[in-house]
């Protein structure tokens, strides 16, 4: 498996330097990367003379939610005076999340990774004004060297339900497009992504912790996400157990993809935010990023942050920021709104990014004294 953190970093404005790179794969990521949105804000915060940042964002129930839009049009305002990209990490497939982009419900994000991590898009705009996105096909070269061998996993997958029908029937998982995925396997054009594989299925927490033993079991070498499906289970009534979830098989995860990103585009610093069950991975696991787990977020999400919050480190009562300690034992910061009821998804990351904003200003101040100093 090839390690995306072992990839080279090659910052903003150095293609012309690469040109000579063994690795002639590498020109299709300049390709997408050069004349792109994120290239040109990241270039002209190096030129500023300040540390690369982005704010990588899930969008649905995190940079997007219904009674939301005026704290999501104040960060796209703000980023955009200071040349700081907005990069969508979300778990729609690219299409469909266009076409809500196009329709004026979303902003034109200067980067989107698509499908639960399994595709990245770049902004890019002409001088005549004209805005198209470009895949990284770089980074679509190295899932396929992954092994994600996806005839043989539906394949896997088929067992799968029909052993879950079996021994869990209650559960009544299936695929998300179950006619879809019989296409595929007659050879047929299909509605598929190729580096993601999707699941249905309902469950209390009980069982939930079974479905994910299985997966390990079931797809050794995958990566196997499960979030909660917000459109089902934000009708159900208060106290109901039983909610729908959604299941991924895929090659790596959104905080490979993040990881990916920073590494190869040189971004120093920045803030990533989510709020459900396939963003664990990059709140918890993205080097360089400070973490924001938005109001409103769901309990899977904040089961797994708090056990990975460090009890020495941890902070009593209702203080917003914690540590985490991973298991490489590096500290990483984590903002878990405090308000989670009051204060909702883009709202948490106004305010998160205030303090760390306040928090940079005084350490700037009392770098800047310590130097007179001496």
């Amino acid at each position: 498996m090839i390690n995306i953190l072992e990839m080279p970093t090659f910052g903003v404005g150095k293609a012309k330097e690469k040109e000579g790179q063994e690795n002639k794969e590498l020109d299709l990521f300049f390709e997408a990367y050069a004349g792109s949105e994120l290239a040109r804000k990241l270039d002209v915060q190096t030129k500023e003379g300040g540390r690369t940042k982005s704010l990588f964002t899930d969008v649905d129930d995190t940079f997007f939610r219904a009674g939301k839009e005026k704290s999501a049009e104040e960060i796209e305002k703000k980023l955009k005076e200071k040349n700081i990209p907005l990069i969508a990490v979300t778990g729609n497939g690219f299409q469909g999340l266009y076409r809500r982009i196009e329709s004026g419900e979303l902003p034109f994000f200067d980067t989107i990774i698509g499908a639960v991590g399994t595709e990245i898009w770049y902004l890019q705009k002409s001088q005549d004004g004209k805005i198209e996105y470009k895949k990284d096909e770089y980074f679509d070269g190295l899932l396929r060297r992954m092994g994600f061998e996806r005839e043989s996993l539906v394949r896997k997958s088929l067992e799968f339900i029909s052993q879950m029908k079996e021994r869990r029937p209650e559960a009544d998982l299936d695929f998300q497009n179950p006619e879809e995925e019989r296409k595929f396997l007659r050879g047929e054009k299909a509605d598929c992504q190729p580096y993601k594989i999707s699941f249905y299925f309902y469950s209390d927490k009980e069982l939930l912790d079974e479905v994910a033993g299985s997966i390990k079991e079931k797809f050794s070498g995958q990566a196997g996400v499960i979030c909660e499906e917000i459109g089902y289970n934000r009708k159900l009534q208060p106290g109901e157990t039983r909610k729908k979830y959604c299941l991924d098989i895929l090659p790596m995860t959104k905080g490979d993809a993040v990881n990916y990103l920073t590494n190869m585009a040189g971004i120093k610093q920045g803030i990533v935010a989510g709020d459900s069950g396939n963003d664990v991975g990059m709140l918890l696991n993205t080097d360089n990023l400070n973490a924001v787990l938005v109001g409103g977020y769901k309990a899977e999400v904040l089961a797994s942050v708090s056990a990975a919050i460090s009890a020495e480190g941890k902070k009593a009562g209702r203080r917003s920021f914690q540590k985490i300690e991973r298991p490489d034992g590096s500290i990483k910061v984590i903002y878990i709104e405090p308000n989670s009821e009051k204060r909702k998804a883009s709202e948490s990351i106004l305010r998160a990014s205030e303090i760390l904003f306040r928090a940079e200003n005084i350490s700037r101040i009392r770098r800047a004294k310590l130097e007179k100093e001496v």
